[in-house]
């Protein structure tokens, strides 16, 4: 079979073309993901910190903990 240089360089720009596409949906995907899982780790913090009460007493060395626990 005889491939034809300029048809195969349309091909190789349609295929790249479809790569770069898919590669960038995974990436808005993934950062939507990791944006929501950070939103909804600030307001577990935050609720925690509240202990119920309209404001939080910040201060504490509650985020050193949550850093050193999480790297295990």
């Amino acid at each position: 079979m005889d491939i034809k240089p300029d048809i195969y360089n349309q091909l190789l720009i349609k295929i790249g073309h479809s790569l770069d596409k898919g590669r960038y949906n995974v990436a808005k995907i993934i950062n939507h993901e990791l944006l929501l899982t950070k939103w909804e780790i600030g307001k577990h913090i935050i609720e925690f910190e509240q202990h119920g009460n309209s404001k939080a007493e910040y201060g504490s060395d509650l985020l050193n903990t949550l850093s050193s626990d999480l790297k295990i």
